[in-house]
């Protein structure tokens, strides 16, 4: 019997894997630690992976997208200060500003392929 095991990778399908590839770079502020023409990971902690993929063979721009790309901080201080320092990024497209929710202060982005990536603080 195979034993359940946590999910320990996140994956995105994306237009233009080089463009992704950059933005997410500069977005996680880390490199990937893997790279291929199709698909690209980022080592995100100990087990968990983060990655994008272009599609099979070649890209596929119609894959649907409805998953939301979470990035939790420790505070609501720290979740104002990155929302200051990517609104002042050009290559950085804020979705939604910054707001208070019920879990705390959060802000959505919204990457080159219009994946919602949501910054909060830890539940």
């Amino acid at each position: 019997m195979i034993k359940i095991r946590k999910p320990n990778l996140q994956l995105i399908y994306v237009s233009d894997i080089q463009h992704s590839a950059e933005y997410y770079q500069n977005l996680f502020n880390f490199e990937p630690y893997f790279v291929s023409p199709r698909y690209v990971v980022f080592k995100v902690d100990g087990v968990a992976d983060f990655a994008i993929w272009s599609g099979g063979e070649s890209p596929e721009h119609e894959s649907p997208r409805f998953a939301e790309i979470g990035i939790n901080l420790e505070t609501d201080t720290e979740v104002k200060e990155l929302y200051k320092e990517w609104k002042a990024d050009a290559g950085i497209n804020i979705y939604k500003d910054l707001y208070t929710d019920v879990f705390g202060e959060t802000f959505l982005v919204k990457d080159p392929d219009g994946h919602v990536i949501r910054v909060s603080s830890a539940d």
